[in-house]
């Protein structure tokens, strides 16, 4: 007891070496002697002065010679945490849940934590399943998020559709769950769904470019391409992005849409900007279906300049000459 207390007076001033010194002065005189609040003493002091690795043999000593000795299995359970040992962390909060009297569920919750660390989410999913049944409270917005990633990383699909309808009914004005169940559907390829989610996250927030390109891939999906092409052009000027396959995409929904004019507009935009051997090749099949062969067959060739290798584009230009001199003989050299 003297040499505890001494030690605290010592830790209270922070002198953690003078303290360290007490205590190793008493463990060498004492040794067929330990006790267990010497042991975790110098194991708090250790972990205060930043030796975290030499902490905890002494926290280890402490459980062992009293068992039942909870802070000894919640200190040594932070310092494995610490140390990125998840697994062990796990174990010893697990072991200092057990002991507490008063059932922290704080300690439980964080253990779950320390497994899905460690990758061993099986063993975090019966203590969260637990703390969300209503058993340990009304459960927190946190322990539904844990336990809605280890659903997801088993592939529970119908325990973390549940999970994400709770979060829903906590807080719906919460765009990130909306988002989660947009990503859930789309996992499931129910489409519709999913865009019906993300439609509503971005009522609640501003959407990442990423997100407005999503909508409009879902919209295309489920046949609405009016209302994709309305957020591919919402990523054009979101951020003047010149990148053409938007401007591909675009196309294709006006072309979908059956608004050639709208789809030739948003190609001459593209090709302003990078003309690319895609781009070109799209103008040439937009305006093929238009009967306009001469600017086709120009934008054919203009697609296989770009990209020698493009076979379809010579192919539909002979088709076009063949059109526009029915009677002239077509020749193809292949190499050898």
């Amino acid at each position: 007891q003297k040499v505890v207390y001494e030690a605290q007076q010592l830790i209270e001033k922070k002198d953690y070496l003078k303290a360290e010194e007490c205590l190793k002065k008493f463990i060498k005189k004492n040794p067929k002697e330990p006790h267990y609040l010497v042991e975790f003493t110098m194991a708090n002091v250790l972990a205060m002065a930043g030796k975290n690795k030499e902490a905890l043999p002494h926290y280890r000593a402490a459980a062992n010679l009293y068992p039942a000795f909870a802070a000894a299995w919640q200190n040594m359970g932070k310092i494995y945490f610490d140390l990125k040992q998840y697994d062990e962390a796990g174990d010893c909060l697990l072991k200092a849940y057990e002991l507490n009297e008063k059932k922290e569920h704080s300690l439980l919750y964080y253990a779950a934590v320390s497994y899905i660390m460690a990758g061993k989410e099986k063993k975090a999913l019966s203590h969260l399943e637990y703390l969300v049944s209503g058993k340990a409270g009304p459960p927190k917005t946190e322990w539904l998020e844990a336990l809605l990633k280890v659903c997801m990383d088993l592939q529970l699909k119908e325990k973390a559709f549940q999970v994400i309808h709770r979060l829903l009914e906590k807080n719906a004005s919460d765009p990130r769950w909306w988002k989660i169940l947009a990503q859930f559907h789309l996992q499931q390829s129910d489409y519709k769904a999913a865009v019906a989610a993300l439609t509503v996250h971005s009522y609640l927030t501003s959407l990442k470019k990423q997100d407005i390109m999503l909508l409009g891939d879902l919209y295309n999906a489920v046949g609405v391409p009016l209302k994709a092409a309305a957020y591919y052009e919402e990523a054009l000027n979101s951020s003047n992005n010149n990148n053409p396959a938007i401007f591909e995409k675009l196309a294709s929904a006006y072309i979908a849409a059956h608004r050639t004019a709208k789809a030739i507009e948003v190609l001459d935009r593209g090709l302003e900007k990078k003309p690319t051997s895609g781009l070109w090749f799209m103008m040439g099949q937009v305006l093929y279906e238009q009967g306009n062969f001469d600017r086709a067959y120009n934008a054919f060739n203009q697609s296989a300049r770009l990209n020698s290798k493009n076979g379809r584009a010579y192919l539909i230009m002979l088709s076009l000459i063949h059109i526009s001199e029915p009677t002239r003989p077509l020749y193809i050299s292949y190499a050898v």
